[in-house]
């Protein structure tokens, strides 16, 4: 390559060589795999090992223009981990104008514990090692006798790298905990909540100031604080919310004005009154930063008599909160707003099947009310999709669990109710982001932000619905929209949806705004669950603020902490996203266990190199069909035409087709569910 870069002649190969070897020798330059860079001139860099948008290994480098976050190669770790802090250099790639980090000291260790399965050596019970269920990991743990805690072949377990000096070699740890047979489900469950950092029981300061909040009479709503409030307790004001929702913080109302204008009151629980800044509670909930809901369980940001008591707007009790107002013209568009705090009391509990019931039948409670906010939620949803948002079917499961078991398994309705409550949850969160922004000068704050899709990947996803006869301009959103339309209620709906929304950049919370791509908002937050998540409960602190007259002081201590604020926000949701679909795919191999040896009706959902995805039409649970178990052919995968072809026969299997399959084995520990073609 370097000769290619210099056009060297043949002839001069040799001396170019020798010249460039004595500079490596010399140490005036390195070569790292087929690249050589500068020596004399290396700075170093303190930085933190984390990992990127992309689940791979990063070095975060604070520098004066700000964060910078370069990728690490695995081969240039040392044998560094997340949360280490290491010292790095950096190399730069003029050629393909990219830059990457690589670690040359390990400055400080962080605590290091995996979650693996516990396998004994060959020779005997003298040592064993742990495999780790996080894939990133590739080495294996060597636990010596003296460290396995009584631990056995098989068991589930946390073990703690207790030494690791060099990356060829396997790290030596102890064991810390054991929890259980690997392969069994609850053990199962309990492995992935260690992998992933969770915990359902609050640290001892956090307990202690919830029971001296208690103790205070903290939680009493007194007339001096009603006082301070809209006091809005008598008006019509109730919440919708799925039938087994235990945190309530989002409220609605609606009335008509004499101008014929709909009247919107959003009104989301007022966490912030209770999670003071720099309590125990918040710089847990910081550290949380989302709850976390594992299909059966959840685990909370915020302790349950918060989260599921006080904080929640139950039906009929009286509660503190934060009202978004907005008036709405026929035609959609919001012409004021204001935000204040206000007191409510709830007149009803509905759940959205409930909603959707009283709405089909044209009988039940406040039926005017709901047919008035669903003519609205109507006229919102339309604007949203003339100004350019994109609507994604949801591909989410229902599940029917007893005792901890799935009993059944199904794709969740997104009904009309559910709509509902989104477009008013929408309206709110851009009126509250308008409401700090247009102002003389903008002030700190948070915002919900979600980049332009990368180009090559909505090329490819353009190639990819041609196959099922759909036109799409990789270049135009109003493409994407219309495609998103056409394939409403075909068979390969849910199937698009989720290769267009893979095709998408991940929204984000930032500190600096560009935007909602998806959503077509030049304005937007998370202002509606703070409940659930802390960015929501930091936006109710800045909109105190500048209610009541942000100061210099006040505004350039925001302006210090909101990136790291939007880091870990957005960090511990992606960590939230991957523990949650980990747990689903746990019980549904759970529930395909019981489907062994049936045939299934199915659609081919992805391939690759080791197989055919394919997503079981009734449940929308996906398998494998291992190439390696299609004996009659040699198929290779022609990845550019989304399909795998017989090198004799020339069989084709694409991405869409309709598939009779059998189930042939499950394997809970590894989350496998192995396919075979029905024959």
């Amino acid at each position: 390559m370097l000769f290619n870069m210099l056009k060297v002649n043949k002839s001069l190969k040799a001396e170019v060589r020798n010249a460039v070897n004595e500079l490596v020798r010399s140490g005036e330059i390195q070569k790292n795999g087929k690249y050589y860079e500068g020596n004399s001139n290396s700075t170093f860099y303190e930085a933190l090992i984390v990992l990127d948008n992309k689940n791979e290994y990063a070095a975060e480098i604070k520098t004066e223009q700000g964060l910078l976050v370069l990728p690490v190669k695995k081969k240039n770790l040392q044998t560094a981990l997340t949360g280490d802090t290491v010292e790095v250099t950096i190399i730069e790639y003029a050629d393909i104008e990219e830059r990457e980090a690589i670690v040359e000291n390990i400055v400080n260790r962080a605590v290091h514990r995996l979650v693996g399965k516990l396998q004994f050596s060959t020779k005997g019970q003298e040592y064993a090692f742990v495999i780790p269920d996080d894939r990133k990991f590739r080495k294996d743990v060597f636990i010596p006798k003296n460290s396995l805690k009584g631990a056995t072949n098989g068991d589930k377990v946390v073990c703690e790298i207790v030494n690791w000096e060099y990356q060829d070699l396997s790290p030596e740890g102890k064991i810390v905990q054991i929890l259980g047979k690997a392969g069994d489900v609850t053990t199962e469950f309990k492995a992935l909540i260690k992998k992933y950092g969770l915990t359902k029981t609050f640290p001892k300061p956090v307990r202690d100031e919830l029971k001296k909040l208690e103790d205070d009479g903290r939680f009493e709503i007194t007339e001096e604080e009603i006082k301070k409030r809209r006091d809005l307790r008598n008006e019509l004001i109730f919440t919708i919310d799925p039938v087994d929702a235990k945190d309530f913080d989002d409220a609605i109302s609606l009335d008509r004005l004499k101008n014929g204008n709909y009247r919107l009151g959003v009104h989301i629980a007022d966490v912030s009154h209770y999670v003071t800044e720099g309590s125990a509670l918040d710089e847990e909930a910081l550290a949380r930063g989302t709850s976390v809901y594992l299909m059966n369980d959840v685990v909370p940001m915020l302790p349950e008599k918060l989260s599921n008591d006080i904080c929640s707007l139950r039906e009929k009790v009286d509660r503190l909160v934060f009202s978004c107002f907005m008036e709405i013209n026929g035609s959609g568009e919001i012409l004021k707003y204001e935000v204040c705090k206000s007191v409510i009391n709830s007149k009803k509990r509905f759940t959205y099947e409930e909603v959707q019931a009283i709405l089909d039948k044209q009988e039940g409670p406040f039926l005017d009310k709901l047919n008035e906010m669903n003519e609205l939620h109507r006229i919102l949803f339309k604007k949203r999709l003339d100004e350019g948002s994109l609507d994604f079917e949801s591909t989410e499961v229902k599940a029917e669990i007893v005792d901890g078991l799935i009993k059944s398994i199904k794709p969740k309705e997104r009904l009309e109710s559910m709509r509902l409550i989104e477009d008013f949850m929408l309206a709110a969160n851009m009126c509250v982001t308008l409401f700090a922004v247009k102002r003389k000068q903008i002030p700190p704050f948070i915002y919900r932000i979600h980049d332009l899709p990368d180009k090559k990947r909505t090329k490819e996803l353009s190639q990819f619905v041609k196959q099922f006869g759909v036109s799409l301009n990789p270049e135009s959103k109003r493409s994407i929209q219309k495609m998103l339309m056409d394939v409403k209620g075909l068979p390969e709906e849910y199937l698009i949806n989720d290769i267009t929304i893979r095709s998408m950049s991940k929204a984000i919370y930032s500190d600096e705004n560009i935007g909602h791509y998806g959503l077509g908002f030049d304005y937007y937050t998370h202002f509606t669950s703070p409940i659930r998540r802390y960015p929501d409960l930091i936006v109710h602190r800045l909109l105190y603020d500048l209610l009541n007259g942000m100061n210099n002081k006040r505004s350039e201590q925001y302006r210090k902490e909101l990136a790291d604020v939007c880091k870990q926000s957005t960090d511990m949701e992606i960590n939230a996203v991957h523990a949650e679909r980990e747990a689903i795919k746990i019980l549904q191999c759970q529930y395909m266990e019981k489907q062994v040896g049936n045939i299934l009706s199915g659609i081919v959902s992805g391939i690759s190199e080791y197989g055919i995805y394919v997503e079981i039409a009734e449940s929308m649970i996906e398998g494998m069909i291992r190439l390696r178990d299609l004996n009659d052919d040699y198929y290779i995968l022609d990845q550019q035409n989304f399909q795998i072809v017989g090198r004799h026969r020339r069989k084709k299997y694409r991405i869409g087709d309709k598939v009779k399959v059998k189930v042939h084995k499950v394997d809970t520990e590894h989350r496998w569910i192995d396919l075979v073609f029905a024959k």
